[in-house]
């Protein structure tokens, strides 16, 4: 599947989503725990608009990120961090820590899924660490699933997001004012729950702690942050 379409889009739309008081405080746990270990090099994989990655060069660690959509790359890049349109194949080099924040994990199929892990492995150092959260069933069920609407004086936004049989299909509609027409553009990003007990069966990583993250709900997880290590 190609990413890149409908990523540019979500680029796009992002401003209107927003949400971002909820990722900072997201960003203040993988912060709390990278802190604690002190990696010496740090890859932000899904960068997204860099805003972790300006924290984190904020704090003094040196990291890079990569990110599919070229938008959001620009966007990072305004905020004086390093950050590049690459797939993670295409890296040299290996890091102390792999992180890949905001429900990163979840936009891969059963196939990708296992050849991004394999990728991440032979990037991290030996014992290396990967920092990763995924959305709980409540995150995809009860926060995720449904229909968001957002507008201004020169667009529209319409985001129906339905989940069902584990996948969660977001189909976002958008009208932007061109004159007194509007332009419509759409995309549909998919999304897979993936059970704890998938990540604890792994091989290349030894999952060694699992924080709950309240991010839309003060009673219920929506999201797992994952530590793991790279296996021996």
């Amino acid at each position: 599947m190609n990413k890149k379409t409908p990523l540019n889009l979500y680029a796009k739309i992002e401003h209107l989503i927003g949400f971002y008081q909820e990722y900072e405080r997201l960003y203040d746990t993988y912060l709390q725990i990278i802190t604690s270990l002190n990696p010496k090099s740090v890859l932000d994989f899904g960068c997204g608009n860099g805003r972790l990655l300006e924290r984190l060069k904020e704090c003094g660690f040196d990291a890079l990120g990569i990110d599919l959509s070229q938008d959001m790359i620009q966007r990072a890049l305004t905020k004086g961090v390093k950050a590049y349109q690459k797939d993670i194949k295409e890296l040299n080099g290996e890091f102390d820590l792999i992180i890949a924040a905001g429900d990163v994990l979840n936009y891969f199929d059963q196939n990708e899924l296992n050849d991004v892990l394999n990728n991440i492995s032979q990037k991290l150092t030996s014992k290396g660490y990967f920092l990763a959260d995924i959305n709980t069933l409540y995150g995809f069920a009860h926060v995720a699933d449904g229909l968001l609407i957002k507008e201004n004086d020169d667009c529209f936004l319409a985001v129906e997001a339905n989940f069902q049989n584990k996948k969660l299909a977001t189909k976002f509609t958008l009208f932007e004012k061109n004159n007194e027409y509007y332009n419509k553009e759409q995309a549909v990003i998919e999304q897979y729950f993936y059970p704890l007990e998938y990540f604890k069966k792994l091989n290349l990583f030894h999952l060694k702690r699992v924080i709950p993250i309240y991010m839309f709900d003060k009673e219920n997880s929506d999201k797992n942050l994952m530590v793991f290590q790279k296996s021996s």
